[in-house]
């Protein structure tokens, strides 16, 4: 069994997806529960997911890559899925009351 540090020596950053290829209904069920399941440290979990598996949805993320980064654009159309991470910036009285 690796360490942790000896995990993160060994990383990969894609540079491209394979159009073609999808990850399973079942996969990616597990990796939703993973995401909902992360803890937070005061628990409020301050964040929620976009996620895009369908070529409209991918085509709506992939704007943001206008511009400058333009060559970012296919790592987005071209994956099975994408998932934007949205946080909030702060967690006020009205909020933490709500949560609660």
């Amino acid at each position: 069994m690796k360490t942790i540090t000896e995990a993160m020596h060994w990383r990969y950053s894609t540079k491209e997806f394979d159009a073609n290829k999808k990850i399973s209904a079942e996969d990616f069920e597990s990796l939703k529960d993973i995401l909902r399941l992360s803890p937070s440290s005061t628990n409020i979990q301050p964040w929620h997911f976009v996620i895009a598996d369908d070529d409209a949805g991918k085509a709506r993320i992939a704007k943001s890559t206008s511009g400058m980064f333009d060559f970012n654009a296919p790592k987005i159309t071209d994956a099975s899925h994408v998932i934007v991470f949205c946080s909030r910036i702060d967690a006020d009285e009205a909020f933490l009351r709500d949560v609660l």
